[in-house]
């Protein structure tokens, strides 16, 4: 007989006290994939015996630490641009998750197009929050975020009622979908032994 790793629950309508507000907060932490030392544990059953329940298969446990000499950084972005979505993709038996950030930096500049140039062909990593105070971490120790080529990109706009902008887009792939409730402060200071 097989076995159940997540074990089924009853899911109501409550939405909560603070309700349901969509979007995700117009500032994010970043980094290299590679400047990361320890990557927060995916949820496992305990045995075969012990299923976990819906709320524990979907949160990460502990923090992302960067390496010594390293630390993660922050962008903001342009106020109800920026997106996050995770989607099931994949053939029967293959099947994953699929997150994808989108986000709108108004304004072309050294630094942004900097901050492309550095993405372009590096795995990275994000913490996402979303407006509901849920953090979403997009990277593992098997797999970085990818700057996605194509799309939109960096414009000046043509008339002057256009944005004059850089359109950014990630995505990263998981084997299944998780909350992040690990540090979102010490990650953003130099890591020291």
């Amino acid at each position: 007989m097989e076995k159940n790793c997540i074990n089924l629950e009853d899911i109501d309508d409550s939405l909560g006290c603070s309700g349901n507000v969509s979007g995700i907060v117009p500032k994010l932490i970043y980094g290299y994939h590679n400047d990361v030392a320890v990557w927060p544990d995916e949820p496992m059953p305990v045995d075969a015996n012990s299923p976990m329940s819906l709320e524990e298969s979907a949160v990460l446990t502990g923090d992302v630490v960067m390496k010594d000499g390293t630390r993660a950084f922050e962008v903001e972005f342009t106020e109800d641009t920026g997106s996050l979505t995770i989607n099931p993709v994949g053939e029967i038996d293959g099947g994953h998750m699929e997150y994808t950030l989108t986000l709108i930096k108004a304004k072309l500049n050294k630094k942004i197009l900097g901050f492309m140039n550095a993405a372009l062909g590096r795995k990275m990593f994000f913490v996402v929050q979303d407006e509901n105070a849920i953090h979403y971490l997009m990277g593992n120790k098997r797999r970085g975020c990818t700057y996605v080529t194509g799309g939109d990109g960096a414009t000046t706009g043509t008339t002057s009622s256009d944005r004059n902008q850089a359109s950014l887009q990630f995505k990263f792939r998981a084997g299944r979908a998780f909350v992040y409730e690990g540090d979102v402060e010490d990650i953003l200071e130099v890591h020291t032994p």
